[in-house]
């Protein structure tokens, strides 16, 4: 007969009947045979199982926490990049599934996609949107705040790539010939290197007069500067050397190309040149498209570009429709601009 402790009955809080049907109950998942294993330790193995899945299920924290935690580990990153990634996490703890409160190990890819397809119409905002909800989670893996990964389960929409023509022939020379008038002069420096550099608006307004290399001929633009985050070394063309060197005679080549009220001076500067419409990265469409043409080198190319493979420049920077070989010829041609 079994004899049972009063006081053990309370410190368990279980009676002892409870505590007999739920060995019962334990058996009777129990296989009658397992090699190797006597019931007993198969139960105890049930309730080692159990434990570890109840802690997995309730350590985790809400989707808004999580969200909190990958801003705050991002704090390093770039004023315009700290602003989009804010706006676009706004927006997704407005969801009318009310995101922001479930917990981030029960959110699955059904919710992702309504999350993104309410809230993000477009293909475009909806990629975006979905990296961002992707590096959310992976910063909850990390914490094991979660065990996968969710968003792997919403596919990547299907981008229609615009294509970019490289400025016209006659807009470029207007453009240049503005750019050396005394009111339009401070936009020169970066006019150039945008155009016979490849470089991004963004990254060339982040640019120092050091990152040029003279004596090398190259210009350096530092990993903290550019778009995806890795430096690399574009050529100093001679072209490029001259038409800095007579735009910024006189002056003293320290501090940064980019003069103050930018965007206001270049529009101005575009539209002195009778250039109304204006598509945003043309001319490293047109540094790509004209480079290719006249030293037809593409691996050389990818380099100075900055990309990791040359699929990119394949479908859609060269576009060399309309580029002669001798308009090719005088766009690397010192003599035509300077």
């Amino acid at each position: 007969m079994i004899t049972v402790n009063e006081n053990w009955t309370q410190t368990m809080g279980i009676t002892l009947d409870d505590a007999i049907r739920l060995s019962r109950e334990l058996l009777e998942q129990c296989p009658h045979s397992k090699k190797g294993v006597t019931r007993l330790n198969y139960c105890r193995e049930i309730i080692c199982e159990g434990n570890h899945a109840i802690r997995e299920a309730t350590c985790s924290v809400t989707f808004r926490k999580a969200v909190d935690v990958s801003l705050h580990e991002r704090e390093g990153r770039r004023p315009s990049t700290l602003r989009e990634l804010h706006y676009i996490c706004r927006r997704i703890l407005q969801s009318s599934i009310r995101i922001g409160d479930m917990r981030l190990r029960d959110i699955k890819a059904k919710h992702c996609h309504k999350v993104l397809s309410e809230l993000f119409p477009t293909p475009r905002q909806f990629h975006k949107a979905r990296i961002i909800l992707h590096s959310i989670f992976a910063c909850g893996m990390r914490h094991e705040w979660c065990a996968a990964n969710p968003i792997i389960g919403v596919m990547k929409p299907c981008l229609a790539e615009v294509e970019i023509a490289p400025l016209a022939w006659e807009d470029m020379k207007r453009l240049l010939h503005t750019a050396r008038k005394p009111p339009h002069r401070s936009c020169a420096a970066l006019l150039g290197v945008m155009l016979w550099a490849g470089i991004r608006p963004a990254e060339a307004q982040r640019l120092q007069w050091d990152d040029i290399n003279w004596e090398e001929g190259i210009i350096l633009l530092p990993a903290k500067h550019s778009k995806t985050g890795g430096a690399r070394c574009i050529t100093l063309q001679s072209v490029l050397r001259r038409w800095l060197l007579r735009v910024c005679r006189g002056k003293n080549l320290t501090g940064a190309l980019c003069p103050k009220g930018w965007n206001y001076r270049w529009k101005k500067l575009r539209n002195a040149a009778g250039i109304m419409r204006w598509q945003q990265d043309v001319l490293r469409h047109t540094f790509a498209s004209y480079h290719l043409k006249h030293f037809k080198d593409l691996p050389q190319l990818q380099l100075e570009m900055g990309h990791s493979t040359p699929t990119l420049l394949r479908t859609r920077y060269l576009n060399m429709r309309g580029i002669t070989k001798e308009h090719a010829r005088l766009f690397w041609s010192p003599g035509e601009w300077c």
